[in-house]
């Protein structure tokens, strides 16, 4: 009797062994191997290797969903830190694509490889600051970088997919921002949107007033729309009073075809609003242009 009931119970085992087998075995397993490598739709990886900053730049581009149907040419936004900002912007902008805050754009994230792999070092330090800063190693070598974007990186991006020329936002975060800022007084021309959340200008502020009033007393003038950012809770020192004082400058000259808005988010810390400057910069700087592109103009 015992040894009846042991096979029994082997029988019922096997039986459910057997089952488990066609529930969860090789056919599964064939229907799923070709998703085992994440791959991100409408995304190319390019490499630039920069003769003005001597070093290889990662370059990932996101384009539109029906690019390859169409002979449009696209607006472009850059974004500085694209390591870590270009998953989280072809996020933002496709739900703002969603509600018709944003047209079809082609997103260009320039980074380090550090997306890719943990190997590679950041270098922002280097190229997102126009001059030394104390306890950043190497700092002060945005003049090299701002080369690299004007002369090889937009020019390859040009060349290489339809773009449209006159359309481009740069978006940058805390140093991001800074050189957000840094860009747009030194190349006026290069860039006609600009997004700068929370900019760490502490240390650079006077340089980039008087870049300024160079401006203003050659009688030149600034172009496009600026979104600048802080978070209430961020040190009054080192970031809310230095960019007042680049807002209230700003606000001051008046410029003719140069739109600003300054926003101060309520409880902002500066490691939680990366998101919110991108997503609400990118709803002001293309309000006409959405405007237009629905109404088929």
């Amino acid at each position: 009797m015992k040894s009846s009931k042991i096979l029994k119970v082997l029988l019922v085992l096997f039986l459910f062994t057997v089952n488990v087998n066609n529930l969860t075995g090789q056919p599964v397993e064939k229907k799923f191997f070709k998703f085992t490598k994440i791959v991100t739709k409408y995304t190319q990886l390019k490499y630039i290797i920069s003769k003005n900053v001597n070093d290889t730049f990662f370059v990932y581009v996101r384009l539109p969903k029906h690019y390859n149907e169409t002979n449009r040419r696209y607006p472009v936004i850059y974004l500085l830190d694209g390591d870590i900002a270009f998953n989280m912007a072809t996020s933002i902008v496709r739900y703002l694509q969603y509600g018709k805050f944003v047209p079809d754009v082609i997103t260009v994230g320039i980074g380090y490889g550090t997306m890719m792999s943990d190997e590679e070092t950041n270098f922002r330090n280097r190229d997102y600051t126009p001059t030394q800063i104390e306890g950043l190693p190497n700092s002060g070598h945005a003049s090299e970088y701002l080369k690299f974007i004007k002369k090889e990186l937009i020019p390859f991006i040009d060349s290489t997919y339809r773009t449209d020329p006159d359309d481009r936002t740069l978006n940058g975060y805390s140093l991001g921002g800074l050189f957000t800022l840094y860009t747009m007084l030194k190349e006026p021309d290069l860039f006609n949107r600009y997004i700068a959340g929370s900019p760490y200008v502490y240390n650079d502020v006077d340089n980039l007033l008087k870049t300024e009033e160079k401006i203003f007393k050659e009688g030149n003038s600034l172009h496009g729309k600026l979104y600048i950012t802080v978070g209430e809770n961020e040190s009054f020192e080192k970031f809310r009073n230095p960019i007042s004082r680049i807002v209230n400058r700003l606000r001051k000259r008046q410029y003719k075809n140069f739109d600003l808005f300054f926003r101060i988010f309520e409880n902002g810390q500066h490691l939680i609003c990366p998101a919110e400057a991108m997503s609400y910069g990118l709803v002001y700087v293309y309000n006409n242009a959405v405007t237009k592109n629905l109404n088929g103009e």
